[in-house]
């Protein structure tokens, strides 16, 4: 029987290692984070041992990424864009042009406002 679904730990060991130095965080400050040993996230990022879903989300969430991201060997890592920015192209979706200027003119009046 073919799975759908599978873990690819060898790419979930890699694409832990990456994040984790994408974000600047030592193996030891990861560690720190998701509450396991500095040789645990030593041995994650080598494929030396496998992470409990628990440990992947804990990971994925202290790395700042998409839980998929680990688990999906098909989805890239975007890091540009947060959950904020995520949240406000949600809000002007859909908004017509004129409300978009409108936006526009408002955060341009608070970025004034804040700067001085």
């Amino acid at each position: 029987m073919e799975h759908k679904y599978k873990l690819d730990y060898p790419i979930i060991a890699k694409r832990i290692k990456e994040a984790r130095k994408i974000t600047g965080l030592t193996q030891a400050g990861l560690a720190e984070k998701i509450n396991i040993s500095e040789n645990a996230v030593a041995k994650l990022e080598n494929n030396l041992m496998t992470a409990s879903l628990q440990t992947l989300i804990n990971t994925a969430n202290a790395l700042d990424v998409d839980i998929n991201y680990l688990l999906n060997s098909d989805m890239p890592l975007v890091k540009e864009e947060t959950n904020i920015d995520t949240f406000l192209n949600g809000l002007i979706l859909g908004l017509k042009q004129k409300d978009k200027e409108f936006i526009i003119h408002i955060i341009n009046a608070l970025k004034i406002h804040t700067c001085s």
